[in-house]
């Protein structure tokens, strides 16, 4: 009878209090906090499988190799580099030893707008810090103004804590759908799903960095008319990329483009955006593409070898 009168009485605000606490502690168990080169670059990272951790890649700028971690016994050990990939703002590092137990995933493609995301980082000092934010908004892929895809928009409704970039984003469950940075948006904080960090981490981890398709152009929308297009024939207005530079020996100037040429598609898709361009050259590294552009007024197709991008630039 005593066992239920305390049940009953038990305050309900106070219960999921106590959750969210136990949800944070849990997530510690996985996080670590990291310095780069300088006294203010901290941040955020998570164990994403044993011996691996992932971080926030602008926290360390240009020099990534001399982090090191501060776990929860406030020991800090050197990382190991194993690459960064800024369009996506991620940072891979293998840790000293496998003792830390890797974060529970979760899949990003459950969140939705107005449930609860709680991201758990540590102090300088090895301190457990949280904040717990909602889901604003959910939405399909995207391209960061890097270049980087996104698999789905996740926006928080606020912004991030002073060294909280890099954290785990967790559900109320503990399971982590993702990593938060502040890197990606201006205001609010964004949240880098799951599926896009197992991806780019099999890719650092294969080879270092990621492999991304390039023509060796840079360009910008332009208004045409009469487009001719590869996937509905002759249409009677729209949009192209005007070439503006080109990168001398890359594989448009091989192949002929000359600055100048309206591109308007790329094998069978539209290429009237820089995302557009970026998606129809997805997966071609080292095929030929068919481009169809206007040049002098005049439609034309060129058959271009798709090149790697050596670096992390935003050329196309």
């Amino acid at each position: 009878m005593t066992q239920l009168r305390d049940s009953a009485n038990v305050n309900p605000l106070q219960a999921f209090s106590d959750s969210i606490a136990s949800t944070v502690e849990g997530v510690g168990a996985s996080t670590v906090a990291v310095r780069g080169r300088g006294r203010h670059a901290l941040g955020c990272a998570l164990v994403w499988r044993p011996g691996i951790l992932v971080t926030a890649a602008h926290v360390f700028g240009r020099a990534p190799a001399t982090a090191s971690v501060i776990a929860a016994q406030q020991a800090a050990a050197d990382l190991a580099l194993v690459g960064t990939d800024s369009p996506t703002d991620l940072a891979v590092f293998r840790l000293p030893d496998e003792a830390l137990p890797a974060v529970r995933i979760s899949n990003s493609a459950g969140a939705r707008a107005g449930q609860l995301a709680i991201l758990v980082g540590r102090s300088q000092a090895a301190d457990v810090t949280a904040s717990v934010s909602v889901i604003h908004r959910v939405s399909g892929p995207w391209q960061t103004w890097l270049g980087g895809h996104i698999d789905r928009l996740i926006r928080l409704d606020t912004g991030l804590h002073d060294g909280m970039s890099g954290a785990p984003v967790a559900d109320a469950a503990g399971q982590v759908f993702g990593m938060a940075t502040s890197a990606l948006s201006r205001n609010d904080g964004i949240v880098v799903p799951e599926s896009t960090i197992s991806r780019v981490v099999d890719e650092l981890l294969a080879r270092g960095h990621v492999a991304r398709a390039f023509l060796g152009i840079s360009a910008q929308p332009v208004s045409v008319v009469n487009v001719p297009s590869a996937a509905s024939g002759s249409r009677d207005g729209g949009a192209g990329l005007l070439i503006t530079s080109m990168l001398s020996g890359g594989p448009a100037a091989q192949a002929g483009l000359l600055v100048g040429d309206i591109v308007v598609d790329v094998g069978e898709h539209r290429a009237a955006s820089v995302p557009e361009l970026r998606d129809a050259l997805a997966g071609n590294i080292g095929k030929s593409v068919r481009v169809s552009l206007i040049r002098g007024g005049t439609p034309a197709e060129v058959d271009v070898m798709v090149g790697q991008w050596p670096g992390e630039a935003r050329a196309c």
